[in-house]
């Protein structure tokens, strides 16, 4: 017993050191504090947190009962478990086989720098973007972006700025600059991408003695665009808010924040998962 009790204790302890070390490699590797890193701190904390009920329940076993040691443990377990699920499915969705050469394009933003520059994160999307251009030359490419936290210029206007100086045609792009997650990133997008095809080239029949715009239906399928991790979280709200085939195309991501990236959109399924964002409605009358 003595010894599956410093087990347990030394696997905690080894979480929490891992967690604070990758904490600091963070700050260090991107010089900043990354986007939501604090969620290592907390679980580093979480692992402290049932060393310190262990050792209570070893001193005081009245005042920490081993039933609630189990239950602490229990509850640690069973979120790392559903964590671990979540991450798997969102791995799975890193490389895609689909190919096509689709109408549309979305091209999904990140953050800027301070300066209001391109991220790193930013620019490999984009020079993925420029690669899908190159091998789909009729695709017309929806960057989606809102304004950044300090306000300077929406996403989608950097990003337009730099794929046209890399030569890609301004008649290609269209800007959505409103958005502000990847919820929105999809749904405005939709919107933008339905506005325009129905409004570049309006056709009008008579009808009964009216006029009647005539409808154009909209693309069954549509191409994604976006780092690997974020692909199947951004797909499967396209295809279930939208109903729309999303074609996923991977941009590479940084190899040292990759953990952080995948612990990260992991946590953001669950949230989507949650909030209703993942289920599909209605489907959309085909005309």
């Amino acid at each position: 017993a003595s010894h599956g009790d410093f087990g347990m204790t030394a696997f905690f302890l080894s979480a929490a050191g891992f967690c604070a070390v990758y904490f600091v490699v963070l700050c260090v590797y991107a010089r900043q504090l990354v986007a939501q890193s604090w969620i290592w701190l907390f679980f580093a904390l979480v692992c402290l947190g049932n060393v310190l009920f262990r050792w209570l329940h070893a001193r005081t076993p009245g005042k920490v009962s081993l039933f609630w040691l189990i239950q602490i443990h229990t509850l640690s377990f069973l979120g790392m478990a559903v964590l671990m699920a979540s991450g798997l499915a969102v791995a799975s969705g890193m490389h895609p086989k689909a190919k096509g050469q689709p109408e549309y394009a979305i091209v999904l933003g990140a953050g800027l720098k301070p300066d209001g520059s391109l991220s790193k994160t930013l620019k490999q999307r984009l020079d993925t973007a420029l690669d899908f251009a190159a091998k789909s030359p009729e695709t017309r490419f929806i960057l989606s972006g809102g304004y950044d936290r300090r306000g300077q210029r929406t996403e989608a206007e950097v990003m337009a700025e730099y794929l046209m100086k890399q030569g890609l045609p301004k008649k290609r792009l269209l800007l959505e600059v409103q958005s502000k997650n990847t919820y929105e990133n999809m749904v405005y997008s939709y919107a933008l991408l339905h506005r325009v095809n129905n409004e570049d080239y309006p056709v009008f029949i008579e009808a009964e003695g009216r006029w009647v715009l005539l409808t154009t239906p909209d693309p069954d399928v549509v191409a994604v665009i976006s780092s690997d991790f974020h692909l199947y979280r951004a797909s499967a709200i396209l295809e279930a808010q939208c109903d729309m085939q999303a074609l996923g195309v991977p941009a590479p991501s940084d190899r040292v924040l990759f953990m952080h990236y995948l612990a990260r959109e992991s946590i953001a399924l669950l949230k989507d998962k949650y909030l209703g964002r993942l289920n599909k409605r209605q489907s959309r009358e085909r005309k």
